[in-house]
Parts: structure tokens; sequence; C-alpha cells
């Protein structure tokens, strides 16, 4: 697939070396931070730009895959693309949005985190969900404790959505 990556943070590297390692075309990337930029530019020669809002939109995209994204893809946008986009969140089940692993740390949710896959909509992390795996994080009792937990379930969840979507 002809794949637009967005990502920040270790998960996003994570997404990025999954989606190389599968073999797909990653052409281009929307780094949100020096980790993601520098692993796409250097390591692997790719395009990078820090918004969607500066990407060609009218070049002939498959999918955009967004892990630990900082921007809500305008539907215009995820239109533009032969499948749309998805997007991979932790502990989507229980804490929508912004800051989800501190939320849930706060919920009654714990011990069971997830990372989530679903389709991308305007509406932050409302769009149906593909796949998602649960994680028993016992003993986990900061953000970066349950996090490091997580990181391994990341190319999984990523993995299984795809070949969900590729049917």
């Amino acid at each position: 697939m002809n794949i637009v990556f967005l990502g920040g943070k270790q998960a996003g590297v994570i997404g990025l070396l999954t989606l190389l390692a599968r073999g797909d075309k990653v052409s281009t990337v929307v780094a949100y931070d020096d980790y993601v930029r520098m692993i796409a530019t250097e390591q692997f020669g790719l395009p990078t730009f820090s918004s969607v809002k500066n990407v060609d939109w009218d070049m002939p995209w498959d999918l955009i895959v967004s892990v630990h994204g900082r921007e809500i893809v305008p539907n215009d946008i995820l239109a533009s693309t032969r499948l749309g986009g998805i997007n991979v969140h932790p502990c989507l089940y229980a804490c929508k949005g912004a800051k989800p692993v501190a939320k849930f740390l706060k919920s009654t949710a714990y011990p069971k985190a997830s990372v989530g896959v679903h389709w991308m909509t305007d509406r932050v992390d409302e769009g149906e969900v593909i796949h998602e795996v649960f994680v028993d994080v016992v003993g986990c009792k900061t953000e970066v404790e349950v996090y490091n937990a997580l990181y391994p379930y990341y190319c999984g969840a990523l993995l299984d959505a795809l070949t969900i979507i590729e049917g």
C-alpha cells in the first residue's frame, strides 16, 4: 500500500518501522517530533512535513496511518485516499482524546490497558474500532510504565488491523 504516515514519540517510531518492515510504501511522513523525523529522513530518506496541511493530497495515496498523531485530519483529506485513515491509540476503549494513559490511570478501567486501531473521522477517536489488544498492566503506576508495557503491542495491533482491512 502507498501510505502517508503521521506519528510522534516512541510509539510513532514503532508504527513507522512496523509499516516499513511489512513492506508497505511509506511515501510521506508527517513527523510530530524529532524522533520520527530523524528515523524517516536519516535512516530511510523519506520526505517529512510538520502538518497534514503541507502534504500534497492529490497524490494516489491508499491509506493514512496515524500513531500518536497530533492533528484532526479533515474529512476532505480522509476522502482523498483510497481507504481513508486509521489511528493507533492507547486505552481506546476507556480513554479517547489527548493524554489517554493519564486518564486511564485515574479511571475505573485500570488494570486493563489496550492498544486499539480505529478508522479516523473528523471527530477525535470516534471512528469504528478495527482491532484492539488488551494488556494487563498490574503494577504499572506511572504513564511511563504503562506506555512501556504497551509499546510491544503497537506492532501487533497495527499489523492485525492492516490484515483485517486488506481482508
